[in-house]
This record gives structure tokens, C-alpha cells and sequence, in this order.
């Protein structure tokens, strides 16, 4: 039991090593996939009854098993596996008191790195904001620290007194310091429900009461507090309603999101080209709402695979008491605002929180322990030598790339160009593989690369290195295009236009750089800068 209770260390270790060692992070996943698939395996071995499965367990595993292939091709296994394990283990490792202990020690954690980055002890994740604990931006940092904060107050009884009191102070700072509207936000309703809990509020008037909540902190977001961060999300939620109408029942497959949607903000954008609500819009990947991620992604199917399981939890858990509940609350209203499915250590908060509120939950399906087991085996095996595969040749390609990027060694390039067939398809690598490609100046390498980021994930920097590629090695009109799909995909852009200008005037097309200099300095930018106001000036000074 001990060791399977050590096995949720990830929230301590996956935060030290994502600061001192960024280039390891990849390995956490693999890790602790491959250490869950031998606990499972013991946790059987000593298994004394019956296999019990519930309708929550089937509605998780059958898009996870119908979606394998994009969860393998993509290289999403490492953290799809050591998902589905936290939620076998969490529902008998640990008891709900336990587990709310680790979310507020891990959210204490995350407080001292923000106060270490505050004392400049820490590197910062984020060029903008110099606070963002082991994340790489305060958002997912608030939401993490949101959720510690109602286990630590949901648990507030079983706590050494002292330690209770100091832990809800130290979280409560680290939220509001966070500046995370959406933190806020699921914070409030959460509080609010545990206090109807507490005064056995009738849910008819629980719903009446969050439903005034919404209301009101809608107008706050819209009318009174970053309100061009709210209305930007409402333009995302537009083009992701056109996504789900394209692909309405099973949609994009996993990953689909990141890979589609800047080609249908695209489309949406030359739909009503003159709007000035497109100024809100910039390079996106996420939907900022997860129930649109799950439909845009997993169709209208997983949508209701996603919403039964929070309607079987929310029936069981209006009629008894959970600890960990109003942390699901908490989960779900900043997922309405956010993208913590895309975050590792939020992904398995949600992992921890549904194993444990699953458990003996609508049980459908009873086996035998034997027969299971010989099946379960022979899945963990074959697992443990899929993805121990994977983990190798993932070591052997980074570590080649490590040596070409600091080193200049280009035997260890083309042994990545030997393998590159089997990491064609992992963003995180194919993403720093094509900028290094690019700084390093091999620009005819670079070019299938970046196409290949491209199709993984396009954006307006990819199309522009890509053009750049294109312009180095002589192939002028393929850069043209290059830049035009860049100022396409978000007109209000100065850079890309600025050298689309730059193009033209060194091929001699004056008509057509005079032109391109005219948009730009009628263009009001959204992110002005010293360097945006140079090129203005410059411009302007050369038209007139």
C-alpha cells in the first residue's frame, strides 16, 4: 500500500525536474507508465476477489481503446498510460483523506517555487509572466493551486491543526497572486457548493444559486476584468463550433484540435476580414474549454461519454459526503475556462479525483480473478514492451539531437534522419527539431521538417521560417506563398507582412512592396512594441 501511495510522488518530482531539468521532462511520462504497469501487476497478484467494472470504467477506457492508434502514432501513450493508471491505482492505493493531503502538500510545493522565482532562486518558465511555479504560465498554475486549496478546506478536519490553518493561507495567497480569472472563478463555485452542502441546501435551489453565480461572473469577465482576454475566447469558442459542425459525431481524433483549428480560424477570419474582433484572435492550440476540446475532438459521442460520468458522480455524490468531490467541482468549472487536460499534473489531478470518486460506484460487470488476471498479464506485458520501446528509441534520438544542437555533430543529425519515421508524428520533438534546423541554417534540411510542423500544429512563426527556408535556398515564389499563408492565418500581423515586403523589394517588385508597406502602417497591431513602431516609422518615412 506504502508503495503504491509513493507512486503519486509525480507532483513533487515532475515539478523539480521540469525547472532544473526542462530536457527531461519527456522521460516522466514513460517513467511512470512503464513503474504503474509493474503496480498494477503486483496489485493483482494479491488481488484476493472478484474483478468489479462500472459503467464509469467502461465509458473512460472505450475511447481510449477506440482511439489507440492516434494515441500511439501521436505519442501520447506515456501520458494516456500513466492517466489510465493513476485512476486504476486511486481507486484502493490510498483513501480520500490521503489523497486530499497530497493535492495540498503538492499545492504548498508549487507556492514555494513561485516565492523562490519571486527571490530570482528560480529561473522563470515564461518571458511575460516571472511567477508561474513549475507550469509555463500562471493560468495552469492558478487551477492547480485552486484545487489543492478545496482539498485542503474539504479536509480540513483530518489536518494537524496549525498545518491546516498555515496550508489554507499559503494557497489562498498563491491564488490570488496567480491573476487567474478563471482560477477565481471555479474557486467561488466550489466554496459556494460546500456551503450548500453544509447547510443541506435542496439541489433544486443549488442549481438556482449556481446559476446566479454564472450569471454574475460572466459580467464580471465581460465587462470588468480582462475583458479582451474573455471576448477572445468567445471568437475561439465561434471557430471551434465550426469544427464540431464539420465532424459532429466522432470529430478529429486525439490531437485533432492542435492540428486543425488555426486552419479554421483561418477560414473564419476571411469569412468577416474587416472585424475588429479578429485583433483578439493569435496563434492557438488550445479551446479553452474543455468540453469543446473533448467535441471538437472526440465528437458528440465523447462528449456524452464525459457527461455521464460527471452525472453518475453527481448523482452518487449529492445523497453522501466526499472530501474529494468539490475538488471535481473545482476541476470542471476551470476546465470551463481552460485547458487543464493539456496540463501533465492537472491531467492526473483529474485521474486521482475520478479513480477515487469511481470506486464501487455503478458497478455493471463482475469477473473472476483468474481468468482476468492470465488476460490483464498478457495486455501488461505486451504494454511494457510497446512503450519500453518507445522510451529507448525516444532516449536514443534525443540524445543525438542534444549532441547535434550543442555540438555540431552531424553523424548524430543523420542518425536522426535514419529514425526520423518513427518521431515524425511527436510534436513536442518535431517542433524543436525544425527551429534548430532553422538556426543552424540548414535551410533545405529544414523544409520538410517545418512542413511536417506544420501539419502537426500551423502557425504564422512556422509559415514565416518556412518562407525564410524557401527564400535562402533560392525558390522565391514558394516563399511568397510561404508568407501570404502567414498573413492569411492572422492579418493583423506586422511581422510576416514586413518581410513579405522585404521580399519584394529584393526581387524588384515595387508595386507589390508599396502595397504590402501601405497595409502595414494602417494596420493597428495588438502587440505594439519597439520594434513594430520601428518598422512603421521606417515604412512611413520611405512612402512619403
Amino acid at each position: 500500500m506504502e508503495i503504491m501511495y509513493s507512486y503519486f510522488s509525480v507532483f513533487l518530482i515532475e515539478p523539480i525536474t521540469s525547472i532544473w531539468y526542462p530536457d527531461a521532462t519527456f522521460r516522466i511520462p514513460y517513467l511512470y507508465c512503464l513503474c504503474g504497469l509493474l503496480l498494477i501487476a503486483f496489485h493483482l497478484l494479491h488481488w484476493q476477489t472478484k474483478i468489479y467494472f462500472s459503467w464509469i470504467d467502461i465509458l473512460i477506457f472505450i475511447p481510449l481503446v477506440s482511439n489507440g492508434n492516434d494515441i500511439f502514432k501521436y505519442h501520447m501513450e506515456g501520458q494516456i498510460g500513466t492517466f489510465l493508471i493513476f485512476y486504476l491505482l486511486s481507486k484502493t492505493a490510498t483513501t480520500e483523506n490521503r489523497i486530499a493531503n497530497l493535492l495540498t502538500i503538492s499545492g504548498c510545493f508549487q507556492v514555494f517555487l513561485m516565492l523562490a522565482q519571486f527571490f530570482d532562486c528560480l529561473p522563470f518558465n515564461h518571458s511575460i509572466f516571472p511567477i508561474t511555479g513549475s507550469f509555463k504560465n500562471p493560468g495552469p498554475l492558478g487551477g492547480y493551486l485552486a484545487i489543492s486549496l478545496i482539498a485542503s478546506i474539504a479536509n480540513y478536519t483530518h489536518m494537524k491543526k496549525g498545518w491546516r490553518e498555515l496550508s489554507v493561507l499559503i494557497l489562498l495567497a498563491g491564488i490570488i497572486y496567480s491573476d487567474s480569472r478563471a482560477t477565481w472563478i471555479a474557486t467561488i463555485f466550489a466554496l459556494s457548493y460546500m456551503g450548500m452542502q453544509y447547510w443541506k441546501i435542496h439541489p433544486a435551489k443549488q442549481w438556482s444559486i449556481a446559476l446566479l453565480l454564472l450569471l454574475l461572473t460572466g459580467i464580471f469577465s465581460l465587462t470588468l476584468y480582462k475583458t479582451q482576454s474573455a471576448k477572445g475566447r468567445i471568437e475561439i469558442w465561434k471557430v471551434c463550433r465550426t469544427m464540431i459542425g464539420e465532424h459532429p459525431l466522432t470529430g478529429f481524433g486525439f490531437g485533432g484540435f492542435q492540428r486543425e483549428y488555426m486552419n479554421y480560424q483561418t477560414h473564419y477570419i476571411q469569412q468577416s476580414p474587416s472585424s475588429d474582433n479578429h485583433r483578439l484572435l493569435n496563434n492557438n492550440r488550445y479551446a479553452f474549454n474543455e468540453f469543446l476540446h473533448i467535441t471538437v475532438e472526440q465528437g458528440i459521442i465523447g462528449l456524452f461519454s464525459f457527461l455521464s460520468i460527471l452525472i453518475l458522480l453527481y448523482i452518487k455524490y449529492t445523497k453522501q459526503h466526499s472530501v474529494l468531490f468539490p475538488c471535481l467541482i473545482t476541476y470542471i468549472l476551470f476546465s470551463c475556462f481552460s485547458y487543464p487536460n493539456d496540463i501533465f499534473l492537472l491531467f492526473l489531478f483529474f485521474a486521482l479525483l475520478l479513480g477515487k470518486l469511481s470506486a464501487d460506484t455503478f458497478l455493471v460487470i463482475q469477473i473472476e480473478k483468474y481468468p482476468f488476471t492470465i488476460i490483464a498479464f498478457t495486455i501488461i506485458i505486451s504494454l511494457t514492451g510497446i512503450i519500453g520501446n518507445k522510451w529507448v528509441n525516444r532516449e536514443l534520438i534525443e540524445k543525438s539531437f542534444s549532441r547535434f544542437f550543442y555540438r555540431d555533430d552531424y553523424k548524430s543529425l543523420s542518425y536522426i534522419q535514419h529514425r526520423y519515421s518513427s518521431i515524425q508524428y511527436s510534436s513536442s520533438f518535431i517542433f524543436r527539431y525544425a527551429r534548430v534546423l532553422f538556426l543552424k541554417r540548414e535551410y533545405q534540411s529544414a523544409i520538410p521538417i517545418i512542413k511536417q510542423a506544420i501539419g502537426l500544429y500551423p502557425t504564422t512563426d512556422k509559415y514565416c521560417d518556412l518562407a525564410t527556408c524557401y527564400l535562402e535556398t533560392g525558390k522565391y515564389k514558394e516563399a511568397e506563398n510561404a508568407f501570404s499563408d502567414a498573413i492569411a492565418m492572422l492579418p493583423h500581423h506586422i511581422i510576416p507582412r514586413y518581410q513579405l515586403y522585404l521580399l519584394y523589394k529584393k526581387t524588384g517588385e515595387k508595386d507589390k512592396a508599396d502595397h504590402i508597406a501601405n497595409s502595414i502602417i494602417r494596420i493597428k497591431p495588438k502587440n505594439d512594441n519597439e520594434h513594430i513602431r520601428e518598422i512603421k516609422n521606417q515604412l512611413f518615412k520611405e512612402a512619403f
